[in-house]
């Protein structure tokens, strides 16, 4: 009889231990961000190791001999990349991603490599007898919120193109609820969980520096992420925002107001000038010489979606009385997606 009580109480011991340990796992994957920038290259190098197959692929260095002294001298390290399959590693693009030693942004550093890589980027990108040519896509990884107005608590991915830099980092539903669903107002992404998925919302946060000699434009309707299954999410403008409100029966009145009067001071659409007058239109972008930033709401992505391209294209304007045309290009940053993640978020909360 006193075994079967040890036993039993060995049982009920174990079961609780069982039980707290879920719970915590479960309060750790509720902190954590669902979407998070491309994969780490330690993690993919453990992940080959394992299980070898094609469709991992480890960059580590592009063209190892002539980029590794121009990272070294600039203090510049591999932090990830776009997994591809390796017998296509030398023939489509390839996206690395590098971080600063200490993984802070420095802004006048990362321009001083720019202006450096381009030349062995050119180089790397003509190829050789004894290498592929590859197209090599260069983005830095950075933790530093102070680089936005409105800081932000996860990884910065920035990237710079004919001299146009883009920064985007990805803010979790909670802390969109703590910052802006309180007090009188709704948040402009507030949510209820009856929501259909598509009527929910992704949402970054992205800064845009035209250092042209000319107009960019930028249209947020423009704006997608793409899955690895081919589906699109476009993003969401200002009217779309407040459409989503007629779809919840309680986001009504002053805080309906409250929380669109809010929209029009953080939304990046709504923080940049017109630029550009035409017969019927008027376009939103950023004039030489500055810089402007807010978030951007994309259609929330599909449970199963697991590699994400968030898309920005940006319109470069061409030289005043010259015959160019208006050229654009697409700003492309990898992130990935994790179902786990996404449904152990907690549910949307007033403050």
């Amino acid at each position: 009889m006193k075994l079967f009580n040890k036993l039993t109480w060995l049982n009920v011991g174990a079961l609780l231990v069982l039980a707290f340990g879920v719970a915590g796992c479960g309060t750790s994957l509720s902190s954590l961000s669902p979407i998070q920038p491309v994969k780490n290259i330690a993690e993919a190098q453990m992940l080959q190791s394992e299980n070898p197959n094609e469709e991992v692929v480890v960059p580590a260095v592009p063209s190892e001999a002539l980029a590794k002294p121009v990272l070294d001298k600039h203090g510049l390290k591999t932090a990830g990349f776009r997994i591809g399959k390796a017998r296509d590693a030398n023939m489509e693009a390839l996206t690395y991603v590098f971080a600063f030693n200490e993984y802070a942004h420095a802004e006048t550093e990362w321009e001083n490599f720019l202006g450096e890589w381009a030349e062995t980027q050119t180089v790397i990108e003509r190829g050789s007898s004894d290498d592929d040519r590859k197209v090599v896509d260069v983005i830095l990884i950075s933790d530093h919120p102070q680089l936005f107005d409105i800081q932000t608590r996860q990884p910065i991915l920035t990237k710079t193109v004919d001299g146009i830099t883009v920064s985007i980092s990805y803010w979790r539903r909670p802390d969109l609820d703590r910052k802006y669903n309180r007090g009188n107002a709704f948040s402009p992404f507030y949510e209820t969980e009856a929501l259909h998925q598509g009527d929910k919302t992704d949402v970054f946060y992205v800064k845009i520096t035209n250092n042209r000699s000319e107009n960019v434009i930028f249209d947020v309707k423009k704006c997608r992420i793409i899955d690895q299954g081919d589906n699109i999410y476009y993003g969401l403008s200002y009217d779309d925002l407040e459409e989503r409100f007629t779809y919840m029966a309680r986001a009504t009145g002053l805080y309906v107001k409250n929380g669109l009067e809010k929209a029009r001071q953080i939304l990046i659409e709504k923080r940049m000038p017109i630029v550009e007058k035409q017969v019927g239109t008027r376009r939103t972008g950023i004039p030489p010489g500055e810089s402007k930033e807010g978030f951007v709401p994309f259609a929330q992505t599909k449970l199963n979606a697991l590699e994400l391209n968030v898309v920005l294209p940006i319109e470069k304007a061409p030289p005043p009385g010259g015959a160019q045309r208006y050229q654009t290009i697409e700003f492309e940053f990898p992130f990935t997606h994790d179902r786990g993640i996404r449904v152990a978020q907690p549910s949307p909360k007033r403050y």
